[in-house]
């Protein structure tokens, strides 16, 4: 693997990424507003409410945790539709601050496409079932998950304006004293990206740590190898 600035670089998107983007942001947006129409003509009561919008909360801070997780443990940058997302995540673990040159939009169309795959059979079910507090849960899940990058963006600021402080002290963002924690040792640990919650219930539970049990057993395949091979060839160059 030979350094190649070009290979760190946002590069200008092709018309087939263009197109791959475009229409999973189209999708998944017609899918989440037709969702949150359905539920406005629905409205359940306000506990209802809360418990959903806790539950989305709570589910798109594990997906993103499950999607961090994965990039980092087994993804490598062979991976077609996936090759520029790997490529950021392992110059993230070289250059952590460069993820600020990176824009929403050029992680925007991947995440929409996860989302809609996620959402439109959970959404479709729930109107159907006349669960509302789901539909709920599965537009916040949505939204958030889309952003997730740009929450991950204020785990690595110092500075915040107050209003983001006190939304960190209270636990509902993710603060950059959680997410430092991930970039020590191995990269292994507090994968999530909107708050934490999952990290400090399922992460501490082992969750992720079975998860690679299991798969190595099954596969053969080694955890981490391509982002620690990174890590040996361009972590001595960080300056």
């Amino acid at each position: 693997m030979k350094l190649d600035a070009s290979a760190f670089a946002v590069a200008p998107y092709t018309r087939a990424e263009l197109r791959f983007h475009i229409t999973g942001a189209a999708l998944n947006g017609l899918v989440a507003l037709a969702g949150l129409w359905w539920f406005f003509s629905h409205l359940p009561a306000w506990p209802w409410i809360v418990l959903g919008i806790l539950a989305g909360v709570y589910a798109a801070d594990l997906a993103s945790g499950l999607l961090h997780w994965a990039f980092d443990t087994w993804f490598d940058e062979e991976m077609t539709f996936l090759r520029r997302m790997v490529l950021q995540v392992r110059e993230h673990h070289v250059y952590p601050n460069r993820i600020f040159h990176i824009h929403f939009l050029h992680d925007a169309g991947t995440l929409s496409w996860i989302a809609f795959l996620v959402t439109t059979p959970a959404i479709g079910l729930s109107i159907l079932l006349d669960a509302p507090a789901v539909v709920l849960a599965s537009v916040v899940f949505s939204i958030l998950l889309v952003t997730m990058l740009a929450f991950h963006k204020i785990g690595h600021r110092a500075r915040q304006p107050r209003w983001i402080v006190l939304l960190q002290k209270a636990r509902l963002l993710i603060s950059a004293a959680h997410h430092s924690r991930h970039h020590g040792g191995n990269h292994d640990f507090n994968y999530c990206l909107i708050n934490g919650w999952a990290d400090d219930t399922l992460g501490r539970a082992g969750l992720f740590r079975a998860l690679e049990w299991g798969i190595a057993r099954v596969t053969g395949a080694v955890p981490r190898r391509n982002d620690h091979e990174w890590l040996r060839r361009f972590g001595g160059m960080r300056a």
